[in-house]
């Protein structure tokens, strides 16, 4: 996915090929499967749409528009017990500096819940004014909790079921750039444009458990520069980290790669490999859990996606 509008899905297996390619007429920013295929994909657009697509047809299924005032998709999750997804979408205003935290931001969201079947919104989640920009949003386990970080800091937990939210915490000084529920889903991860990387209680409200040592650049911004003055800024979006399947081990962005940590109780986080291999800094990254072996993805700034193969020790 880039900021052209173009999608290419490719097959790594045996040999790399890309058997769709998608257009869009405006840049994308954000992307996600929907659950329980792996055929079907939902494509958030900065135009005010998400379209969804049939990997295997080659064909778009449908489009939809979103409201017009917040045409920004920035997130989009799918529930993994049932046909519902969530996005979250901004208004095209987005003060990143402002002069205090008790100022309202001049950008703000919604956050819709849709019926992929019939690409209807079936609710609205909720938002107190001020909250600015949803930067994430993420399922737990069964679709019955959502967690979303925003630009305002914090961390919000939605109960799908009543479509109300239960919790909410100050989690960062500035932005939340990445949230996610641990495997054992007793804690909430978290990613700011702080500079931290903290694990949150569950059970109690707003706890800190502890803050990781995490390596510099892992947050953002990401930075590319070149010859003749060639300078470009990436606000982190989508995927900073991801888990193994067995949730024992962290893959995290790093400037010319990827950088694995294994996690432990007394430490926190231990680093053990870091993954080479690009040119520009990695922006996103994810672990594939079907494959005992530990598949790793990393994307670049330059559009580069490299996919590593972790064999067992």
């Amino acid at each position: 996915m880039d900021v052209d509008g173009v999608v290419k899905v490719w097959r790594f297996s045996p040999n790399p090929a890309t058997i769709s390619t998608i257009m869009f007429k405006a840049p994308l920013m954000s992307l996600e499967w929907a659950s329980k295929s792996d055929r079907m994909m939902l494509l958030g657009s900065s135009s005010g749409s998400i379209k969804m697509y049939d990997v295997e047809a080659k064909k778009p299924l449908c489009e939809v528009d979103i409201v017009s005032t917040h045409p920004r998709v920035l997130s989009l999750s799918c529930s993994p017990s049932s046909t519902s997804f969530v996005s979250s979408s901004a208004t095209n205003a987005r003060s990143r500096h402002r002069s205090s935290d008790s100022e309202p931001s001049s950008s703000s969201s919604k956050l819709l819940v849709w019926d992929m079947k019939v690409m209807k919104i079936q609710r609205e989640l909720q938002l107190k004014p001020g909250v600015g920009c949803v930067n994430c949003t993420n399922y737990n386990h069964n679709g019955n909790l959502l967690v979303t970080g925003g630009m305002d800091g914090m961390i919000r937990i939605f109960d799908m079921h009543r479509y109300e939210s239960l919790l909410s915490w100050q989690a960062h000084t500035g932005e939340t750039y990445a949230t996610q529920f641990s495997p054992d889903e007793t804690s909430i991860y978290s990613m700011g444009s702080d500079g931290k990387f903290i694990q949150w209680s569950i059970n109690r409200i707003g706890e800190k458990v502890c803050d990781l040592p995490i390596h510099e650049g892992a947050t953002g911004p990401f930075v590319m520069s070149g010859f003749g003055g060639y300078h470009r800024q990436h606000v982190p979006r989508g995927k900073l980290f991801a888990f193994d399947s067995a949730g024992k081990h962290l893959l995290t962005c790093a400037p010319y790669g990827g950088i694995i940590y294994q996690r432990q109780r007394e430490q926190g986080l231990m680093r053990t490999l870091t993954i080479l291999g690009h040119k520009t800094p990695v922006v996103n990254v994810d672990w594939c859990a079907s494959f005992n072996t530990g598949m790793c993805l990393t994307g670049s700034m330059d559009g580069r996606v490299q996919v590593t193969t972790l064999l067992s020790q």
